[in-house]
């Protein structure tokens, strides 16, 4: 049977097998045991691995050429359509899979998958990514629509943007020249190219915690979501779409995380984050 590439998204395993033939021989007057069972073929697996391809933000990545490596499938390959997903089924295996994926304008990447896999992300990175090094303007706007005070509607802070080490795609962002409450003033942005994705919360334990702003001994300005912005190195002001809630808490003074009195917030997707480059 040839191997193939197919759409399907499970696992197939077949097992070939011979029939298990016994011969009897019959003597005049004597007779004897029959021979023991001949051993069945060698078991072959068709193995299943599916993947899909992204880029830093992530984003589905279509056109990326799969071109398997290893076994005697080596040199076959197929596209990723626009989902970034594929499987490979039907290729004959013993342990991993191997793989090569590349397209223009990113990084090819080498990788060795088990047989009979879940579903494998695996991330292709531009060669050029926007880079935001560097201490800019970053404003936080309300929707329009949202009932929030005068004061939670716009806030502007100094960024600085630290590339990371291992990362290129991923900035950390320090939020200053405000009073925030403890350490929660830095979060993270994933680069592409001709995008960036905004993380806006703080990593917990137990849960996400939002920016909050110390605006007085009572009073709290807090945002947490997520926003998107296609942008290029030339651009000096990026607005991102920002998809998330803004809150405006009194409270009483403490020096612990402040129990709001009284709050009002206004969830959207229609808030902005605006990136003035210096």
């Amino acid at each position: 049977m040839g191997n193939s590439f197919c759409a399907a998204s499970h696992a197939i395993v077949r097992i070939l097998a011979a029939p298990i033939i016994y011969g009897i021989v019959a003597c005049s007057g004597s007779s004897s045991a029959p021979p023991p069972p001949a051993p069945p073929p060698p078991v072959s697996t068709l193995a299943s691995v599916t993947i899909k391809i992204e880029d830093p933000l992530p984003r589905s990545l279509a056109d990326v050429r799969v071109e398997i490596t290893s076994g005697d499938d080596a040199g076959q390959f197929m596209m990723t359509p626009a989902n970034g997903r594929v499987t490979i089924q039907g290729h004959t295996l013993t342990g991993t899979l191997s793989l090569h994926i590349s397209k223009p304008g990113y990084s090819s990447a080498d990788v060795s998958l088990p047989s009979s896999s879940g579903l494998n992300l695996i991330t292709l990175v531009p060669d050029v990514l926007l880079d935001l090094t560097g201490e800019h303007q970053l404003t936080v706007e309300a929707d329009s629509e949202c009932e929030l005070p005068e004061i939670a509607r716009t806030r502007t802070y100094k960024a600085t943007f630290r590339s990371g080490t291992n990362s290129p795609w991923y900035f950390n962002i320090d939020l200053s020249e405000a009073s925030f409450f403890e350490d929660l003033y830095q979060f993270g942005t994933y680069v592409n190219a001709d995008a960036l994705r905004y993380e806006i919360y703080l990593r917990g334990f137990l849960e996400e915690d939002p920016m909050v702003e110390q605006l007085s001994a009572t009073e709290y300005f807090a945002f947490i979501g997520e926003a998107f912005a296609e942008a290029n190195q030339a651009d000096t002001v990026i607005t991102a779409q920002f998809d998330g809630q803004i809150q405006y808490c009194t409270a009483t003074p403490t020096t612990t995380y402040p129990e709001c009195v009284t709050t009002v917030y206004c969830a959207s997707e229609s808030h902005k984050v605006i990136l003035t480059r210096q």
